[in-house]
């Protein structure tokens, strides 16, 4: 690593431990321009685990994120909730990306046995992220894989944002998801049917419109193992798929879940809890 990445690194690896404060992102990017102009520089994350940020589209649409500035609370819960999974429980991760909230997971958990991270990203430049990221991190229960979720198996086209690697959906529902490729996909039931011993106690998803796709294809592991879901109400994005934010919520309802609603705004984030947990 060359002295200008070690520097920028270490002036981000401070400022992360600063809560969020007003001109927080402008120092980060200051920092990103001077020090990571050729290689992405390293941050910390609120629970110590490490990501790389680069000094292109994707890093600075990330870089929110890394500075407390967005989902300060989705992500104080998530932290919150990852404390409280039992012995052996796992982690699934649909729409991970460069993989801010799995790598916070498995970070999390990677002292306890038996309990992994099931990551799932079909874009296949956020994924080299995701892959990077985990090797900085040095975390064997991470499993990264590049597929994906649905109600069904197969192969879909994936639009993407040619600019950035922050957006993706299996429908074209933003004007700049120019760029396409084909992706594959399964559902959460078929591919945790390989690993029967997983107990999942907590799901995240963030699919872009999906949602409600990726939840019918889990049925039969939300039943048994009555995970925490955290998700993403995008009605526009839902609407795009032909279904409602009313109906997402029907269907965990008759599965016996109750909802947490965080700070309003033009895309919910939601806890869905199950009764009893």
């Amino acid at each position: 690593m060359g002295f200008s990445i070690r520097v920028g690194s270490l002036f981000l690896d401070v400022l992360s431990y600063f809560p969020y404060f007003k001109g927080k992102g402008l120092l980060a990017l200051w920092a990103l321009r001077l020090f990571g102009a050729t290689h992405p520089l390293t941050m910390r994350l609120p629970n110590g685990s490490q990501i790389l940020v680069g000094n292109d589209n994707a890093g600075h649409a990330l870089l929110p994120y890394c500075i407390g500035k967005y989902e300060r609370e989705f992500t104080r819960l998530f932290l919150q909730y990852l404390s409280r999974l039992r012995p052996r429980e796992c982690v699934v991760d649909l729409g991970a990306n460069v993989g801010y909230y799995a790598i916070m997971a498995a970070w999390h958990l990677r002292h306890s046995l038996g309990s992994v991270v099931y990551a799932f990203e079909p874009n296949h430049l956020a994924f080299e992220y995701l892959q990077r990221n985990k090797d900085l991190n040095k975390l064997s229960n991470l499993i990264p894989i590049q597929q994906a979720v649905g109600d069904k198996g197969g192969t879909m086209v994936l639009y993407i944002n040619p600019g950035g690697i922050t957006f993706g959906s299996l429908r074209p529902y933003l004007t700049h998801l120019t760029g396409s490729c084909e992706v594959q996909v399964t559902t959460l039931d078929e591919f945790l049917a390989q690993y029967p011993e997983s107990k999942i106690g907590l799901m995240k998803i963030d699919i872009e419109g999906a949602e409600l796709l990726a939840l019918q294809g889990a049925k039969k592991t939300i039943e048994r193992d009555r995970p925490v879901i955290f998700y993403e109400e995008n009605e526009p994005a839902y609407q795009a798929f032909g279904y409602t934010v009313a109906e997402v919520r029907d269907f965990l309802k008759a599965l016996g879940y109750r909802f947490y609603l965080m700070k309003p705004a033009d895309v919910q984030n939601v806890i869905a809890l199950p009764e009893g947990r």
